[in-house]
């Protein structure tokens, strides 16, 4: 049995170790991923590709930054799945829909902060 070098080991299959992966074998390592069970099937699974936290404005900045950040750059990294692997990811830009009616100062508040539009449903 022929065994190759392994520059770096990645435990867990979800989808952040999956993208680790990938760009660290685009960036020429020799990868190796463990994973017990299905790739992708499990808390990434149950995700749904959300990337923001419901209710963002009970969170710290740096969690809302993150986000921003996803925002951003989750259009152009589905894209590139889909061109490279033929399979849809599936990526639905959507909104937020909120039930909490004594929130709505703290959410407008987030909102302008963050440079995110809102509006609140008549009853």
């Amino acid at each position: 049995m022929v065994h190759s070098a392994t520059d770096i080991l990645i435990i867990g299959g979800g989808i952040i170790g999956l993208l680790t992966a990938k760009f660290l074998s685009e960036e020429g390592h020799k990868v190796t991923l463990l994973e017990r069970k299905q790739p992708a099937q499990e808390s990434s699974w149950a995700g749904g590709g959300i990337l923001s936290p419901l209710y963002p404005w009970r969170y710290p900045d740096s969690v809302n930054q993150l986000a921003q950040w996803g925002h951003q750059y989750y259009p152009t990294l589905a894209n590139s799945l889909r061109q490279q692997t033929h399979i849809d990811p599936e990526y639905y830009q959507t909104g937020l829909l909120i039930a909490a009616p004594d929130e709505i100062d703290q959410a407008q508040t987030w909102a302008e902060k963050f440079g995110h539009s809102i509006g609140i449903l008549d009853e």
